[in-house]
């Protein structure tokens, strides 16, 4: 067995904050940016154990696709090495930072992609950056509690089910933290797996903000010395415990939860940090269709009629957009009803990372929180960590037992049929058995 001493990391971090003006991203579409709040940054950590080398990359930012995904890993990769599959990037997606993809039409020249083009080479960057500040150290895995999330699945009176406020419904309240310290027990990195969506502010925000995860980071680096990773979680069905436009809510959320994670980081416990393994998987996930034709044409007719209204209203471009796609895929649903053919299936790439006894999983979307749970529970590993918004987005997965009851996340923001969690749970787990096995 190698010796402890072998194990090897490195950070650093850099500025994507975008200039204003630019695209706003999340509630399904709002107008361009007109005010800045705070930086958006991305946060690269480095690990090695002397024979496998990997990254995992923070980045306050929506979500990032597959594709680009693929082109930063390449960048990086002629940069340092580390192979493509050994990247984890995870966006905390905060709804206040930019859309990370083109809207329609000829925008070339557009900030958007102006700003995407950009970035890969600062991510690029950042990891070669943190590859050469590599330091041998140790690792000590922490947790605490914050109340400062709630489930959002709101039923009313009705039995609509809202964004609204469901105290009665599941949430997950662990902060697991991962401590890393340099030499002479130096504080070198701290990366802590929370699950709440950071829309700490209405849709009617347009100042740029890394919302709560920002000052959630800054008090625990400024108690603690160790740069502040934040691994957004399972937290599809889950929002915060205050919602207001007032600028001030997300440095108050940020302190419930920066001042929680200060309690893992300080009561973190050593942990054998052999060896690093990496798995990676690529699933394919059922698409959603509907019950029948009639209703795919009933979703088909609705779709129409909301997209003529808003376009007389003249909206922000992103609404219209979003509407039209949900209608095309109403219409791919129907005609795959009415041919017998299946919709394509999602494709969902899939990772697993072992840090000694620290298993960590993730998966690319907006996934329910008893999801994760249930991934955390039935884990191979002492310590675990389950991660949304890994290495690109496809949308919401709710639990089967969910769809039937509706509301957004069902409706208007999924594309995946019911059995799409089952496949990512048992995925999940079976990657984390996968690198659970790998020899010491």
């Amino acid at each position: 067995m190698r010796k402890a001493s072998t194990f090897k990391a490195g950070v650093a971090r850099v500025n994507i904050t975008p200039p204003v003006g630019i695209e706003l991203s999340g509630y399904a579409g709002r107008k361009p940016s007109v005010a800045f709040s705070d930086d958006l940054y991305a946060t690269a950590l480095v690990l090695t154990d002397g024979t496998t080398k990997a990254a995992v990359v923070s980045l306050d930012l929506i979500d990032l696709d597959t594709e680009y995904v693929g082109q930063v890993g390449a960048e990086a990769a002629r940069r340092t090495r580390i192979a493509p599959e050994n990247l984890v990037f995870c966006s905390t997606h905060t709804h206040f930072g930019p859309t990370t993809r083109e809207r329609d039409g000829d925008t070339s020249t557009s900030d958007t992609a102006a700003y995407m083009a950009d970035l890969k080479f600062k991510l690029a960057g950042a990891i070669q950056e943190a590859n050469s500040r590599l330091r041998r150290a140790t690792v000590s895995v922490g947790r605490a509690i914050s109340g400062m999330a709630v489930n959002r699945r709101e039923r009313t009176a009705d039995g609509t089910i809202i964004l609204g406020v469901n105290p009665e419904g599941p949430v997950d309240h662990e902060i697991a933290g991962l401590r890393i310290d340099g030499p002479v027990g130096r504080p070198l990195a701290f990366a802590f797996n929370y699950q709440c969506h950071p829309t700490s502010q209405t849709n009617t925000c347009r100042r740029i903000s890394a919302d709560y995860p920002g000052p959630a980071c800054r008090i625990v680096e400024d108690a603690t010395g160790a740069m502040c990773l934040y691994l957004q979680g399972a937290c599809g069905n889950i929002r915060p415990v205050l919602q207001d436009d007032d600028p001030e809510i997300p440095r108050r959320l940020g302190g419930m939860l920066g001042g929680a994670a200060i309690e893992a980081y300080e009561t973190a416990e050593p942990i054998e940090s052999m060896p690093l393994r990496v798995a990676s998987r690529t699933v394919k996930l059922p698409a959603k269709t509907f019950a029948s034709a009639a209703e795919a044409k009933r979703v088909i007719a609705h779709w129409e009629g909301q997209i003529e209204e808003l376009t007389a209203r003249r909206v922000a471009r992103a609404r219209v957009e979003w509407a039209r796609r949900l209608m095309e895929h109403a219409r791919a649903a129907l005609e795959s009803i009415q041919t017998g053919k299946p919709l394509p299936p999602v494709m969902a790439p899939m990772w697993a990372v072992r840090i000694g006894e620290l298993g960590i999983a993730t998966a690319p979307g907006e996934i329910f929180v008893e999801i994760g749970q249930a991934v955390k529970e039935r884990s191979p590993f002492a310590h675990t960590m389950f991660l949304g918004y890994t290495n690109g987005h496809i949308g919401y997965v709710p639990v089967p037992e969910e769809y039937p009851k509706g509301g957004y996340e069902v409706e208007r923001a999924c594309r995946v049929a019911p059995e799409a969690a089952g496949i990512i749970t048992d995925t999940a787990l079976a990657l984390l058995r996968k690198v659970k096995r790998a020899r010491k």
